[in-house]
């Protein structure tokens, strides 16, 4: 991914952040949707947000086959995406 793009996405999970969890330092914990949540510093979250892109993919390629989607696969896509303050329905 671009590096441009990715300084945008974190930029935009830290304001996510900022306002859904609360202000926070870096490493620190908090709740999100009933997830316990760390504030990442930007290596972590590149890694995350590379995780949850990767998932993302899957389960779209998923649905669009109109294969049955595994409970637990759209559990592992909420649990990734609330690490990135990303609601996932």
């Amino acid at each position: 991914m671009e590096q441009t793009i990715l300084i945008d996405e974190f930029k935009g999970y830290l304001s996510r952040f900022d306002s859904e969890v609360g202000k926070r330092e870096f490493g620190e914990y908090g709740t999100w949707n009933q997830f316990v949540v760390k504030k990442m510093n930007f290596d972590e979250f590149s890694t995350k947000f590379d995780e949850y892109r990767n998932l993302e993919k899957l389960y779209a390629d998923i649905l669009e086959r109109g294969d049955t989607v595994n409970d637990a696969i759209f559990r592992t896509l909420q649990e990734s995406g609330a690490h990135l303050i990303i609601e996932v329905k």
